[in-house]
């Protein structure tokens, strides 16, 4: 959690992608040395150091994915990062229980590792951090307003501004062919001005010890926790985390010890949760994506309904399900119960992404994040404590199974406030964009006719649009 929240307010303020190479390269290269340990407190350093790429890598992936792709395809995205984390952990189990008994316990940590390294360098040389903001739907709607204002009206004769001298000529509004070769030259740029590793070390590195910095990630944070629809998305996190609780630290056990199944049985079902769980990530980010475009409120009204209606499979499994029980009625239920747990995630994660500016995604999802670690952390402890006091695991798990109700009725509460907060989110964006269009032009007007050393420069309006992001970091927060 605490690496969590530190990438998270560095994601805001330092180029993502050399970030998240250098992120990924410390948690992995301690996750290497594990092979080399020779002592205890080596090992707790090294498993230390790898919960920092575990932690930090998070909220850099959902802030950098936020400006990749609109608000419309933001839950199918997330659930596509849900789905491959999910895979992940599959195989890295997978590789520890088959290899781990043949050839000793340091062998899969060096198997992972090795690939993960060499996964983040390619991201360090091979990936352009995407402009922050580009895909808001302020953004894109005003696109062509942008374009327009760098017409400039010389002897009654209208002439595109926006090229070289070589390539000018008046304009054709139909035509806009030279868009796609200048963006290309502007993402050029901004790809070299971002890509030096040794530079966004130093910057973090004065990030670090920079008191006025941090007290503006704190102003940030108030800002944020401010908005109704980001307090009630982490709100909705720790309860929703106590049934996971009793599913990953207890249900296995349970199932043998208390419902008579064999060890096999129990695991299968288990698994067949799992499986279930994989197409509710599936199912909330389609339904997510579709449901968005009829209007922003749906999609939580629609995870908040399932969070609840997840209860109810849950609870057969703990009361009804033992080892008599028909396969094909432990599937049904194992399945829907896990169908409807996963369905919350990559709407809740998308959701997030849209009632927040871009340059405070990072500390917004690194908060979110928090509140899910401390939510898994207490959770199994919670249930624990349960199962002290009401003397069994039946009905301590049944007490636990209502914190997805919880978690259900926070979601059933954006309906109320997500759409008049991501409309503000949008209207600041929107004039952050005009002000700074505004203020290039009155310059570029009293300026005069451009030299020609302007000329010769990529496409102005672009270069604004970059700026963007700049004037966002100076006013920071959200609504």
């Amino acid at each position: 959690a605490p690496a969590a929240f530190l990438v998270g307010c560095l994601a805001d303020v330092l180029p993502r992608a050399p970030l998240f190479a250098i992120t990924v390269c410390i948690g992995e290269g301690s996750c290497l040395a594990t092979y080399f340990t020779t002592t205890y407190e080596q090992l707790f350093l090294t498993r230390a150091l790898t919960g920092i790429s575990v932690g930090g890598a998070l909220p850099l992936i959902a802030s950098v994915l936020g400006d990749l792709y609109e608000a419309k395809d933001r839950s199918a995205v997330m659930a596509a990062v849900g789905i491959g984390t999910g895979i992940g952990i599959a195989l890295g189990q997978g590789i520890a229980g088959f290899l781990g008994p043949i050839y000793g316990w340091r062998l899969p940590f060096l198997l992972v590792s090795v690939p993960a390294i060499v996964c983040a360098l390619l991201v360090l040389f091979t990936v352009r951090d995407p402009e922050r903001g580009g895909n808001e739907e302020a953004f894109l709607q005003n696109s062509c307003r942008f374009e327009m204002d760098d017409i400039i009206i010389h002897d009654n004769n209208v002439t595109d501004n926006t090229r070289p001298l070589s390539k000018r000529g008046p304009l054709n509004i139909g035509d806009d062919s030279f868009q796609e070769e200048d963006d290309d030259e502007l993402r050029s740029e901004v790809s070299s001005e971002s890509s030096a590793p040794f530079t966004t070390c130093e910057k973090c590195m004065m990030q670090a010890i920079d008191c006025q910095a941090w007290g503006a990630q704190f102003q940030t944070l108030k800002m944020l926790l401010r908005c109704k629809s980001v307090t009630l998305i982490l709100l909705q996190g720790a309860p929703g985390c106590l049934p996971w609780g009793v599913v990953n630290s207890y249900l296995n056990d349970y199932f043998h010890s208390n419902r008579g199944m064999t060890v096999e049985k129990a695991t299968t079902v288990i698994l067949v949760f799992g499986f279930g769980n994989f197409l509710g990530l599936v199912l909330g980010g389609v339904a997510g994506s579709l449901l968005y475009r009829k209007g922003p409120r749906i999609p939580p009204l629609f995870a908040g309904v399932m969070s609840i209606v997840g209860c109810f499979p849950m609870w057969l499994m703990i009361n009804v399900v033992y080892e008599a029980t028909p396969n094909s009625v432990v599937t049904i239920i194992s399945v829907l119960a896990g169908l409807c747990s996963g369905v919350t995630g990559p709407i809740v994660k998308s959701t997030l992404t849209n009632v927040t500016l871009p340059k405070t995604r990072g500390q917004a999802f690194a908060l979110q994040t928090t509140f899910d670690d401390v939510g898994r952390g207490l959770g199994p402890v919670f249930v624990a404590m349960l199962i002290s006091n009401l003397g069994g695991r039946t009905a301590a798990f049944n007490i636990a199974v209502f914190g997805w109700i919880l978690c259900g009725a926070f979601n059933l509460l954006l309906y109320f406030t997500v759409e008049r907060d991501e409309a503000a989110v949008q209207s600041r964006f929107a004039e952050s964009l005009h002000r700074t269009c505004t203020t290039d032009i009155v310059r570029q007007s009293s300026a005069g006719t451009p030299n020609e050393q302007e000329d010769s420069d990529p496409l102005l309006c672009a270069k604004r649009r970059r700026h963007v992001s700049e004037s966002l970091q100076t006013q920071g927060g959200v609504i």
